[in-house]
């Protein structure tokens, strides 16, 4: 009996050592950065009626536009559960509609640097979730094609984002990024590049867009 006994103590912290083993582990906030691209489809309502001003009658182009969304960051930790991201986002796409003077091409560029607070939903080592809110100053640029000739236009404004973001590790230090935002942007009226005279079109053209976006990419923790 006594034997029986020892067996069964034996197998019990065999048990608990296992299952403390298998058990997801927390890890606090750590230092990372991340790299990737996503789709944004965006509402830019000033350019989308200056598109469709020029479009053949038949021709018209959605509100919504998916384009391009190059990102790169960096994230400190400032407490255990928050952390500070300064990320930049390169967004880029296109218009392209038939004119009465031939194919006309209309190309937006953003560039959004922002600063970010982000909050640690979630962080057991091998996955986390997060959610964060910021904004910047962020400079676009629009270009027109038309009878080929080009001309370029740009302005600045303020951007705000709020996003969430996961991470599942491929190993100790690299992890799959995955993300989506909401993002709305008041970037102001449209000058040359050159002149600085404002786009004519009879009312202002500026580059105010929402749009949301989904991202993948590799994150790397330090």
């Amino acid at each position: 009996m006594v034997r029986a006994r020892r067996y069964l103590v034996l197998i019990a912290v065999a048990a608990s050592c296992q299952a403390q083993e298998s058990a997801p582990t927390e890890a606090h906030s750590r230092v990372s950065c991340s790299a990737g691209i996503g789709v944004l489809y965006l509402s830019a309502r000033d350019v989308v009626d200056l598109v469709n001003s020029t479009a053949s009658p038949f021709e018209r182009v959605p509100q919504f536009r998916a384009v391009a969304d190059f990102f790169a960051s960096v994230a400190l930790p400032i407490a255990d559960d928050l952390l500070i991201k300064a990320e930049y986002a390169y967004l880029s796409g296109s218009y392209a509609v038939p004119s009465a003077f031939g194919q006309a091409e209309y190309s937006i560029a953003v560039h959004a640097p922002s600063l970010i607070l982000q909050y640690v939903l979630l962080d057991r080592g091998v996955y986390d979730l997060k959610i964060g809110a910021g904004g910047g100053i962020h400079f676009g640029t629009l270009t027109t094609t038309l009878v080929g000739q080009s001309n370029s236009y740009s302005a600045n404004g303020p951007g705000f984002v709020a996003e969430l973001e996961a991470n599942t590790a491929f190993g100790d230090n690299l992890f799959a990024y995955l993300g989506g935002a909401v993002r709305w942007d008041l970037i102001g009226e449209l000058q040359s590049a050159t002149g600085g005279r404002p786009l004519a079109t009879g009312t202002p053209v500026t580059l105010h867009f929402f749009g949301v976006s989904a991202r993948l990419g590799l994150t790397y923790y330090f």
